[in-house]
């Protein structure tokens, strides 16, 4: 019966790595196929991202079959999914600051509008004129 458990187990771990594997070559080809930074930043924020989460949830299920809870695969997951997004939007922050254009055309968002510290920026400025 043990044996039967384990080879679940092994299964269902190397499904998970293949399928993260997949995701990270994907978003690997995507960072070099890709145009231009607009598009690839899909990249590794959204194919890189389910790819360390694959492994992650392999590395987790092989903790709970022997015996241990995977505390730091769930905290390492837990930082991936909040900082990827982050930064993804600060990259795009940074190319619509700079006015770099996409190859498909304009950037959608207005060119015009201020950065979120800019605006902190401005509100203190106003401030200090009253």
């Amino acid at each position: 019966m043990e044996n039967n458990m384990q080879l679940v187990m092994e299964i269902t771990v190397s499904f998970f790595l293949i399928i993260g594997a997949f995701f990270t070559l994907v978003g690997g080809i995507g960072m070099v196929k890709l145009p231009d930074l607009f598009m690839r930043l899909h990249a590794p924020t959204k194919a890189s991202t389910l790819g360390l989460g694959s492994f992650l949830i392999a590395a987790m299920i092989y903790s709970a079959f022997n015996s241990r809870f995977g505390f730091s695969e769930l905290l390492i997951t837990l930082l991936v999914f909040i900082t990827a997004p982050v930064s993804a939007n600060l990259i795009a922050q940074a190319a619509i600051h700079l006015r770099l254009r996409s190859t498909s055309g304009d950037v959608p968002e207005s060119l015009d509008r201020p950065l979120p510290w800019q605006r902190q920026r401005k509100a203190r400025h106003q401030e200090e004129e009253l």
